[in-house]
């Protein structure tokens, strides 16, 4: 599933470190799939105001009634369904007077949700990224700030804010006012995920690799020692070209740089010494045969599908990986992850501090006419209960505190340990709009595949982003 998002800056370390010490062992994140829809699911009544929920039972309430619809993001032949489907009959067995009509769009909901809403359907809770969502559905979203404090499903004696990650709940509130809005909480976030190279453990003992790479240099040995078991150290896909660049630019440089870059009117930034630089170290990679020759016609999934059977050593990807491919990799492939390593002669911004995460997100209609069923099941949903079941039936990475990670991601933790700024999708790379998608991603793939010198990587670009932004 491909999430590509502008993410709030986020500074917040002790935040972060927060999330990894109560989180526990990591686990991943969500799949992707064709879209459908399920038949409608009737739910049961819950408790809004109640002050009783334990982690063993949900809180118990009546007087709740009406119908409440739900349109979610995933398919219903997802593992992601399942789970929903689970706590909505959790939720209907405690609020029989609600009726709940479910309804699984899959990714079509991105194009879907807004004629919906704008027509006055009855849409009152919906899934989204929350920075595309807000972006997009502003006049549509209901300010969330008071019911957050209600009592959470499962996190005795936690309202529904304090049982989240602190870092991914104030992610989501920094994205209200960058859409516009008031400032305050218009999503819930849930299933995280963050952008990590993920590996083969197998491939790497194998090697004789005993760390992951944390620096360029360290990076490079990896691929030389990959390439001697006669594996592709490197693959990505189209779908995924744009991280590959913008990791070692936001790596080098940081996100603001980056975007700045891919916005400079006169060209010139393009011939700043850190490009020619990436462009040397990208025609090394290639001409050391460290990138699969598949590179260049890839198209998704081929290339993660020739990480999950053994073919390749590592893959820049979201921490929905593990679960995309699970059929092909089999439950005993062994996963590992870790940051796009820190390149030399940068100015600071980047490294390790810099980490591209965020989640999917429940968003309520502000014109629903039943909030407080509306939010009651949005409880349930988020409650500890379906967050665990996330993580052990779709690899997803929790929303909640004190729930344990999936063993494939158990090495993202240390990502989120590291991170200090909450970069966005390709660290900016993708921020030049047409310019990015129609000359920086396929002049980088010339590169990539051997078609250009550093030095005339250089010449064209720069004089490709003069023309572009010249009219």
């Amino acid at each position: 599933m491909n999430n590509r998002r502008k993410l709030g800056t986020l500074a917040l370390l002790s935040l972060i470190l927060t999330v990894v010490l109560l989180a526990g062992c990591s686990k991943s994140a969500a799949p992707s799939a064709s879209p459908s829809e399920s038949p409608s699911a009737t739910a049961t009544p819950s408790a809004s105001e109640s002050a009783t929920a334990s982690a063993s039972e949900s809180p118990s309430a009546s007087g709740l009634e009406g119908k409440v619809v739900f349109w979610s993001m995933w398919s219903n032949t997802e593992p992601q369904a399942k789970v929903i489907e689970a706590a909505i009959a959790e939720f209907k067995a405690n609020n029989p007077a609600v009726e709940v009509e479910l309804k699984f769009n899959g990714r079509d909901i991105n194009k879907l949700i807004k004629p919906a809403l704008e027509s006055g359907q009855q849409i009152d809770i919906f899934e989204q990224d929350p920075g595309a969502a807000l972006a997009n559905l502003k006049d549509h979203v209901l300010k969330l700030d008071d019911l957050l404090q209600q009592p959470s499903v499962g996190s005795d004696g936690k309202s529904v804010k304090d049982s989240l990650i602190p870092s991914l709940i104030e992610w989501v509130k920094t994205l209200s006012t960058e859409a516009g809005l008031e400032e305050g909480y218009y999503a819930i976030p849930q299933q995280p995920y963050a952008v990590l190279f993920f590996y083969n453990k197998a491939l790497f003992e194998k090697a004789g690799i005993t760390a992951v790479p944390t620096s360029w240099e360290e990076f490079l040995a990896a691929c030389e020692a990959l390439k001697q078991i006669g594996a592709d150290p490197i693959t990505f896909d189209d779908a995924y070209r744009d991280l590959f660049i913008g990791g070692y630019f936001g790596s080098a440089m940081g996100s603001d740089w980056t975007d700045s870059l891919v916005k400079d009117k006169t060209g010139e930034m393009w011939k700043d010494p850190i490009v020619k630089q990436f462009a040397s170290d990208m025609q090394q990679l290639q001409e050391k045969g460290y990138l699969s020759k598949k590179i260049a016609g890839n198209k998704y999934p081929a290339g993660q599908q020739d990480l999950a059977l053994g073919k390749a050593g590592m893959y820049l990807n979201g921490t929905w990986l593990p679960n995309e491919v699970a059929a092909t990799a089999g439950p005993d492939f062994r996963w590992g992850s870790f940051q796009f390593p820190t390149v030399s002669n940068g100015n600071g911004e980047g490294g390790l501090q810099g980490l591209t995460f965020g989640a999917q997100g429940l968003l309520m209609n502000k014109n629903s006419k039943n909030v407080p069923a509306a939010f009651e099941l949005v409880k349930y949903l988020v409650g500890k209960k379906a967050q665990q079941e996330m993580a052990d039936q779709a690899l997803a990475i929790p929303a909640t505190l004190d729930t344990e990670w999936p063993a494939p991601l158990a090495e993202a933790a240390t990502a989120f340990g590291n991170a200090k700024v909450n970069m966005p999708w390709g660290n900016g790379i993708d921020n030049g709009g047409d310019f990015s998608t129609g000359t920086v991603i396929p002049v980088f793939m010339e590169l990539a595949t051997g078609k250009l010198s550093p030095d005339a990587y250089v010449d064209k670009m720069s004089a490709a982003a003069k023309k572009f932004y010249g009219g």
